[in-house]
């Protein structure tokens, strides 16, 4: 296992980004950037041995500085919507950027995914590890609190990227972190991901209302197209007339998992042509299946691609969204002091 060190490009105001290079014994290679934590490629074997690469990305570094999908970043301090781009924390109220609709989706344009880390390479446990760390000054993206990040991300011999995340602030805010990785199992120009078969341990889903936000409801997945208890085909429900899904063009919804907050395997998606198999393992409450319903399709993408309609799923480790305006769900706000501290592996394997 090494980690290599290249730049990546340089910003607008002279700072340069860099691209880490994490490779396993087995071949697999994700490359990484201090620009926002972006995945930018990830390189797994497939039953023949041959690669590809598995994530979607940008053609060029210009746009990973915007990066308007969110590509395989970091998303915080908050992932996911805020209703009316609004939080209110004790007796104070704070007044977020409007980004989606009248939502605050992701943050804002200040969120993490544009953000440029410090970094550096480190050996953990005999692994090495990249180190990745942020300090958010307070209402610096309208959210209240100084936050301090640390993200490491691993590369194991087994083939699982690890991501093991830790942040603390000095008053009380939200804190909600996760990574946007956009995933073809078949290879990231392949295209859509219909045939992909997946399986999601959650008995429950939130339905949603017409602004993409949480409508108050916690519906069994049982009788929908949101029942993915035993594995099924991503493409067999996602053109269903059922309003959720219609609505969407797809799923773009969150499931509450089994097993609370143990660290525990939540997912599992396969896809038959390459046999690669991805397994995901996290210790939060909720996920967030994304099919990938809204892809810019006159843009061109890395190598030259033209990603269309349903080329990938997301798969978001997180806590609830909207739960600042939902008390029935868990809280995503942290006192001053209290440590964030979460653990998703993305694992691959081949059947």
């Amino acid at each position: 296992m090494k980690i290599t060190v290249q730049q990546f490009g340089t910003l607008p105001n002279g700072d340069n980004a860099m691209m880490y290079i994490l490779e396993n014994n087995n071949k697999m290679r994700v490359h990484i950037t201090n620009l926002g934590g972006v995945i930018t490629n990830m390189f797994v074997p497939d039953k023949n041995g041959d690669l590809a690469d598995v994530v979607l990305g940008h053609k060029d570094f210009d746009t990973y500085v915007t990066n308007p999908a969110y590509f395989n970043a970091l998303i915080g301090r908050n992932a996911n919507r805020i209703a009316n781009g609004e939080l209110s924390i004790g007796d104070k109220t704070f007044s977020l950027e409007q980004n989606d609709g009248t939502n605050n989706l992701h943050s804002g344009k200040d969120g993490l995914h544009s953000r440029l880390f410090l970094s550096e390479v480190r050996t953990v446990g005999n692994i090495p590890a990249l180190l990745l760390s942020h300090k958010m000054e307070s209402l610096s993206d309208g959210f209240p609190g100084e936050l301090t990040i640390n993200v490491a991300y691993a590369l194991t011999d087994d083939n699982a990227l690890m991501i093991d995340y830790r942040a603390v602030s000095d008053e009380d805010t939200v804190i909600n972190l996760t990574n946007h990785a956009y995933f073809n199992l078949a290879g990231h120009d392949s295209g859509n991901i219909h045939k992909h078969v997946m399986q999601i341990d959650a008995d429950y889903f939130l339905p949603m209302d017409e602004k993409c936000l949480p409508n108050g409801e916690i519906l069994k997945v049982e009788g929908t197209p949101f029942d993915f208890r035993t594995p099924k085909e991503i493409g067999k429900d996602i053109f269903s007339d059922y309003p959720q899904t219609k609505m969407v063009g797809g799923f773009d919804h969150n499931f509450v998992l089994g097993g609370g907050y143990d660290y525990r395997k939540v997912v599992t998606v396969s896809e038959p042509d390459s046999g690669r198999v991805m397994t995901v393992f996290t210790d939060l409450p909720g996920i967030q299946l994304y099919t990938s319903n809204m892809l810019d399709e006159t843009l061109t993408y890395k190598d030259g691609a033209a990603y269309k309609k349903h080329q990938a799923f997301c798969l978001e480790t997180q806590l609830f969204p909207n739960a600042v305006n939902m008390p029935w769900l868990a809280s995503p706000i942290y006192h001053a002091g209290e440590e964030y501290i979460t653990t998703t592996t993305y694992q691959f394997s081949i059947v």
